[in-house]
């Protein structure tokens, strides 16, 4: 058998995209044909050659002629969203395709063999159906993609954050060029388990760059949206200096902008000089739309800001005082410094790519994920003495941690009834019309009788975005299931069968975990032994313990099992582990 093609790490950016590998226990970011570690996420015609172009190239074309190109289409993954090159409209999973693609052959060229494996990261904030349409990007490039990592995961294992003693939790950042996400995790001995994401996937540098376009199309006695109604390539070039000009912000207190002549609005281009207080007073609606999900991930991790030990900030944007200072006045930790801010999520990927490789290296490393959406049920209300459809019913909600395996009963609603149709949706909203369907599950074979005939729901979900829905009709206990992917083609016999068993593992009753068997047993065989006031401390941990054991809650079991475990020792004053 000969050796396996290695697994490659790509940060498919908004702005920019990257590839690293893991190799001998070091990172190696591969550069591009031009020599560059980042490629613009740029597709543009070439008009000598009749081709699509990516990259450094493609970015001059698009700037040139903005009717030959497009850009910023990662915004558009999971959309029917459209983009024009040429007259010929592209979908953003072509152009993302077209983009991997490249980047396939730029680190086949560079590893001096063929790549068809992969990890890409994804904004944590992306539904099911944006990592569908990146898994099926990726698929078209003509690769396997072994694992789609959320981009803050990415950065915490850059940083080194599962490195080390001791526990801490942390903070990640990440503000790219199109997306935001905030995510709370916690680090204990060598693992990082993540908590809770929030963030916007239309919010980014992008979008404070073209807050300095607008700026200065104010200065120049024009709206931004006059501009882009009568001159939208003129616009184009305008972003593309603003671009430069945000980021000379950074270091310098002032700069200037040439707007160029604009059709039917300006005859003359005009040179406007803009300082940072000028742009920081424009970004504050920005800045205002950043604090939410990080008040949001908090709230959802059950954490005050107080609670945050570390900070890690990546992505380019980060680079700006104005993000970096409300960073430090919301949690008044001063953000770690370390890896590129724009190299941190790919470096991330090809440790998670070396640990998909089984790379001895790195088989400490232990990463937990959450759900970013929650999964359920359509169901039917009695209000006020009317049915009504079309409610939402969670079975597993946002923020569990992942991969994970969730039950719950379900009635029939008339006499009767023999069958129930289940819509699978993802989404936040009361009402399924507001979420996003998945598919359905169609239980026939429920025995004639009364209503509130039971049927059980278990959803189980894994790290690979495999989402088996099975239905048990109590009174007969048949079982009906489904299994829904992230995959673009319909799955193989093979495939089906062995997600089948990954799935079933997860719906193991986790009473039977080794661990949480033994320290159950020992909890209550020292029960009778202990004076009453730590016999309540005992009975209060094993009911907790209890509790997340019906709710299936794999990160508590965890936390608790350990935790009684410790009481025992305590206790009976000897360690049995």
């Amino acid at each position: 058998m000969g050796q396996a093609s290695p697994i490659i790490g790509i940060d498919l950016g908004t702005t920019n995209s990257s590839v690293a590998f893991f190799d001998g226990g070091a990172i190696r970011v591969l550069p591009n044909a031009l020599g560059e570690v980042l490629t613009p996420s740029v597709v543009a015609l070439d008009e000598r050659t009749g081709a699509l172009i990516v990259g450094r190239t493609a970015k001059d074309i698009y700037a040139a002629n903005p009717q030959l190109g497009a850009a910023l289409f990662k915004r558009g993954m999971g959309s029917e969203l459209k983009y024009t090159i040429a007259g010929a409209r592209h979908g953003a999973v072509e152009l993302s395709a077209i983009l991997l693609r490249a980047l396939r052959r730029d680190a086949s060229e560079a590893l001096g063999e063929p790549v068809d494996r992969c990890v890409i990261t994804v904004p944590a904030y992306f539904n099911d159906a944006q990592r569908f349409a990146t898994v099926k990007a990726g698929e078209l490039a003509g690769f396997t993609v072994e694992r789609i990592l959320n981009e803050p995961t990415a950065a915490a294992i850059a940083h080194g954050a599962h490195q080390g003693a001791g526990e801490s939790t942390l903070l990640v950042i990440d503000l790219g060029g199109g997306t935001f996400d905030v995510c709370v995790m916690d680090r204990f001995e060598g693992a990082l388990e993540v908590r809770s994401v929030a963030g916007e996937s239309m919010l980014g540098g992008e979008d404070f760059t073209r807050s300095v376009a607008a700026l200065a199309l104010m200065r120049a006695g024009v709206t931004f949206e006059q501009a882009e109604i009568r001159d939208p390539d003129a616009v184009v070039t305008l972003i593309r200096r603003a671009e430069l000009l945000k980021r000379r912000l950074s270091e310098d207190a002032s700069g200037t902008l040439v707007v160029p002549a604009l059709k039917g609005l300006r005859e003359e281009p005009v040179e406007v000089t803009l300082t940072r207080p000028d742009v920081d007073e424009m970004f504050q609606t920005l800045l205002d739309r950043l604090r939410g999900p990080c008040r949001g991930a908090l709230r959802s991790a059950g954490l005050n800001r107080t609670d945050i030990e570390d900070i890690v900030m990546v992505g380019g944007a980060t680079r700006m005082p104005c993000v970096r200072d409300l960073v430090l006045s919301l949690f008044e930790t001063e953000p770690r410094a370390g890896v590129d801010p724009d190299l941190a999520v790919v470096h991330g990927a090809a440790i998670q790519a070396a640990l998909s490789g089984g790379d001895i290296a790195v088989s400490d490393l232990v990463v937990t994920d959450v759900a970013s959406h929650s999964l359920g049920t359509e169901v039917t209300k009695d209000l006020g003495g009317q049915l009504i459809h079309g409610f939402f019913s969670p079975i597993i909600h946002r923020n569990t941690v992942i991969p994970t395996s969730r039950s719950s009963p379900f009635e029939t609603i008339y006499s009767n009834q023999e069958g129930i149709l289940f819509k699978i949706f993802e989404g936040e909203s009361r009402y399924v019309k507001d979420n996003r369907e998945i598919g359905q599950l169609k239980v026939e074979g429920i025995p004639k009788g009364p209503s509130g005939q039971e049927v059980e729901i278990r959803f189980t979900y894994d790290l690979n975005g495999m989402l088996e829905v099975e239905a048990t009709i109590t009174a007969t206990g048949k079982r009906i299931a489904k299994v829904f992917s992230r995959t673009s083609e319909a799955l193989s016999d093979d495939v089906l069968e062995d997600a089948k068993r990954r799935l079933a593992r997860l719906k193991e009753d986790p009473r039977e975990k080794p661990m949480v068997r033994d320290v159950l047993a020992r909890a209550e065989a020292l029960l009778p032994d202990v004076a009453p006031q730590e016999r309540q401390r005992l009975e209060e941990v094993l009911d907790a313990l209890e509790a997340a054991l019906i709710q299936r809650d794999m990160s508590q079991i965890d936390q608790l099992a350990r935790f009684l475990r410790a009481l025992c020792d305590d206790l009976d004053g000897g360690e049995r582990w």
